[in-house]
């Protein structure tokens, strides 16, 4: 630490820090049009000008280059420096809009007011969408710019008289508009160094130098996630995000979770009007920090008001009818109570999500529990399990402890998942910090190529339902060293568990498989560890559970005891750890999801309540799925949105979105992440605590009618979580430390076979296809249109006569799918990939009910071959 003075205050801070952000630290305004806080300066914009005693080789220098040293004495507010910064900022504005930037009057003036200073004027200050949260208009204002006699009074003017540039509005997230840039290059070294995407470029030389997306053209052709980093570092109205931007200049701000994956990313919604208009990233979640991805930042209106379901709806004959909230409300009570009368409670199930609150999930507990039926699941219920078991059995715990962080300061990092950087954005996004800022060593163990590849040291490409194997190869690997042998021994556990060596795996390269074992065997026996990151697909129980008890493998064979410490399980959704803990699972000879569905086929299960899920859109077999929503009595669904499933439905309850709505979530690392967040409905739409709690209530339970009232009830009757009070959103964690268990190394298994005839079809998590707007078969779930194909090998295409950009036919014999081709060596001959949610989840129909496997086995053909 150092101590130095600024503006005649002693402060402390670390030595070589940049000065800049120690006087903003201290509450000094200082513009700084170019600096990006953490990032090396760039010192572009030379409007972070102090004063240094001593300093040399003169005493006016930039603070975001200058360090902090001992008794360093720093004046930010001398007439010298103020001039300076001025005539720094003229000519930043000689390249801007400038009328109103350095105009006394303009708090006079109105937006359709002829401005009095230029009449050839077209844009300013009172007409842009970014007025009064612009960062160029705040350093104008701060160093008195109307006051400022500019450089080129008296000369021609050119700004207002050329065509600006075009503005790009080609797609629904960002607009990019070129003339309202001053060439700061803040996007390009957040798309660089914070995203590592690299979709932003500086273009052109001198006068002709601007800002460019991909080769210059529009930004949705370039390789633009669309995660918005670069909206959160624009000091103009340059990026801009689409949607509300006339309107986000905010009233208020609410924190709130992220709730589209597992990483919980926390964020802060501005309001006007009590509606969110504009989400930027909160730095409460230790581990997503200043960063979300375009699901957490876009998708909260990914789905807009008038097309959810806001108002409460009653079935009468074939329609379903609106209808006053306690109508519905006692229509779903007497549902309830007239299968239960006739036929017991066991003829009811209730099925919960993943995407609610811990509060819904316990409420809907509670309910389960006023019924009187153990059929209670979630229709990832069986998948969640199955891992959750697989990792039990091989570490010995109920809850492990691996934090997020861990992954950042590992050594060497193995990921297995179809996709990562599609799945769970933000894990991708760390691992590449580790790989490109500390030279961490990472594999990628993926069917599919993705953006993780690039980072890599090695990517081992297995067939299909085969990652477990490879993971059990670098496991055995770890294991037979023997550092690794020792503390094995020591641990009481059996190498031979593992079986003989696994030199071979289906689809993966036999010398591309021994360095990834030479790799692991260096993380495993270096100080910084070993960390091991694993994504199931969507599908497939069988198979996500030898992962899971794969990664397990590799994580004991590496740390032993402390294998807990480094295993990361990303589940499916956001929510599936939290709603397991509020007890989602079925009871005492209670029937899981596929078995309640299978039992509402066979006429057992007469009456089904869903909250939140849409088992169309996430489970397998979906013919069985829509017969058994067809065959029950009564169908009682509380849902925000009038999905597909809820097409059947009796009774629809309408609740408000989740961003709407108090609650909180725990996400894969066990951290509790808070939606502070209690704003009105637009019509009749009430709480899910509230809906739930009233319908349990009226069949003789007893619940909590508000989210802070269930979060202390929790805190109660669920281990690790705390009352309301004591949240703090993203750090608590719902884990109580310390706790170890007898790790056992589980057997290796043998590799999945790939399909006899045709190929194999294995769908997965994609990144801008929302869950919303899927569950609802929007044909704008993927607004930008980038997901709506199938990704096939050209070797496999050439066979069927298939280019990129036909339509092909895929089939099972049964059902079949009609999408377009893409085609990538990315994939695997053999295999094709298909989005999970394209069409609704269309391409879950292809596979069988609980399926064992990842994929299903199709034939492939072309409509139009060539």
């Amino acid at each position: 630490m150092a101590k130095l003075t600024i503006n005649g205050v002693e402060v402390e801070a670390e030595a070589g820090r940049r000065l800049v952000e120690v006087i903003k630290e201290q509450g000094i305004a200082i513009t700084n049009l170019c600096y990006i806080d953490g990032l090396d300066p760039y010192a572009g914009c030379r409007t972070c000008l102090v004063h240094i005693e001593g300093g040399r080789p003169t005493p006016i220098q930039l603070s975001c280059i200058a360090q902090v040293a001992e008794g360093m004495v720093v004046t930010t507010d001398t007439p010298q420096i103020k001039q300076a910064r001025q005539s720094v900022i003229s000519l930043i504005d000689a390249n801007h809009p400038d009328r109103c930037l350095t105009c006394h009057r303009r708090v006079h003036c109105m937006p359709g007011d002829i401005c009095l200073r230029d009449d050839v004027v077209t844009h300013r200050c009172l007409t842009c969408s970014k007025n009064y949260r612009c960062e160029l208009q705040t350093a104008n204002e701060l160093m008195d710019m109307g006051e400022f006699e500019e450089p080129w009074v008296g000369e021609a003017r050119s700004y207002y008289e050329s065509p600006p540039p075009e503005p790009d509005r080609a797609n629904p997230f960002l607009e990019f508009d070129p003339q309202m840039c001053i060439i700061c290059t803040r996007c390009v070294r957040a798309c660089a160094d914070l995203r590592h995407t690299t979709a932003i470029s500086l273009a052109g030389k001198g006068f002709e130098a601007r800002i460019a997306f991909g080769t210059g053209g529009p930004i949705h052709e370039s390789d633009c996630d669309f995660c918005g980093a670069c909206l959160d570092v624009c000091p103009t109205a340059t990026l801009m995000e689409k949607p509300n931007k006339w309107i986000a200049r905010a009233d208020d701000w609410t924190s709130t979770v992220c709730n589209s994956c597992a990483v919980g990313c926390t964020t802060s919604y501005g309001l006007v009007d009590e509606r969110p208009v504009i989400v930027r990233p909160d730095r409460l979640n230790p581990f997503s920090r200043e960063q979300i991805c375009v699901r957490g930042r876009f998708h909260y209106d990914a789905v807009s008001d008038r097309e959810r379901a806001t108002r409460h709806l009653v079935r009468h004959g074939a329609n379903l009818l609106p209808a006053s909230f306690d109508e519905a409300m006692q229509a779903a009570i007497d549902a309830v109570n007239g299968v239960k009368s006739q036929h017991g409670a066991g003829a009811i199930a209730v099925l919960g999500s993943p995407l609610a609150s811990n509060e819904e999930a316990f409420a809907l507990a509670a309910l389960a529990r006023a019924i009187g039926t153990p059929h209670l699941d979630f229709s990832h219920g069986p998948l969640h399990r199955a891992i959750e078991a697989g990792l039990r059995d091989a570490l010995g715990v109920e809850r492990r402890g691996a934090q997020h962080t861990q992954i950042e300061g590992a050594h060497t990092i193995v990921a297995a998942g179809i996709d990562l950087e599609e799945s769970h954005n933000i894990v991708a996004l760390r691992i590449k910090d580790a790989v490109k800022r500390r030279g961490a060593k990472l594999i990628v163990i993926s069917p599919k190529w993705n953006e993780l590849v690039p980072f890599a040291s090695e990517w081992l490409q297995p067939a299909p339902a085969n990652a477990g194997q490879v993971l059990n190869a670098l496991a055995q690997a770890i294991a037979d060293d023997p550092a690794s042998a020792e503390r094995l021994r020591a641990a009481r556990v059996s190498r031979d568990v593992l079986g003989a060596d696994i030199s071979e795996v289906p689809g993966v390269a036999a010398d591309a498989l021994a360095r990834a074992k030479d790799l692991v065997r260096a993380g495993a026996a270096s100080e910084a560890g070993l960390a091991v990151v694993f994504a199931p697909p969507p599908a497939g129980i069988g198979a996500g559970a030898a992962v899971a008890r794969a990664a397990a493998n590799v994580a004991i064979a590496a740390a032993g005891t402390g294998a807990a410490d480094i295993v990361h399980y990303l589940p499916t959704d956001a929510n599936a750890l939290g709603i397991t803990d509020m007890g989602i699972a079925p009871g005492a000879q209670g029937k899981s999801f596929y078995e309640i569905i299978e039992a509402a086929q066979a006429g057992e299960i007469r009456a089904l309540v869903i909250h939140r899920d849409n088992p169309l859109l996430n489970g397998t077999g979906t013919d069985a799925i829509e017969a058994a929503l067809g065959a029950v009595e009564q169908l009682i669904v509380i849902d925000s949105l009038r999905s597909t499933a809820a097409e059947h439905a009796s009774v629809l309850l309408a609740e408000k979105p989740f961003h709407l709505a108090q609650g909180t979530t725990t996400n894969a690392a066990r951290g509790i992440g808070v939606n502070r967040a209690s704003l009105p409905g637009t019509r009749d739409e009430r709480d899910g605590v509230a809906i739930i709690a009233a319908l349990a209530n009226g069949l003789g339970g007893r619940v909590p009618a508000t989210a802070s009232e269930v979060t202390d009830a929790i805190a109660s009757a669920v281990a690790a979580y705390v009352p309301w009070s004591r949240i703090e959103s993203g750090r608590t964690r719902a884990y109580v430390g310390g706790a170890t268990g007898n790790v056992a190394l589980q057997p290796a298994g043998q590799p999945a076979p790939m399909p006899a005839d045709g190929i194999a079809l294995l769908p997965w998590r994609s990144l801008f296809t929302s869950w919303p707007g899927a569950s609802m078969r929007s044909e704008e779930a993927d607004k930008l249109h980038r997901e709506e194909a199938v990704t096939i090998n050209p070797r496999d295409a050439e066979a069927i006569g298939a280019r990129g950009g036909d339509e092909v036919e895929l089939t099972d014999g049964t059902h079949t799918l009609r999408i377009t081709v893409k085609l990538d060596d990315g994939v695997g001959p053999g295999w094709a990939v298909v989005p999970h949610y394209f069409d609704g989840g269309a391409v879950m129909q292809l596979l069988p009910p609980a399926s064992d496997l990842p994929f299903a086995a199709v034939r492939v053909r072309a409509l139009t071959p060539a």
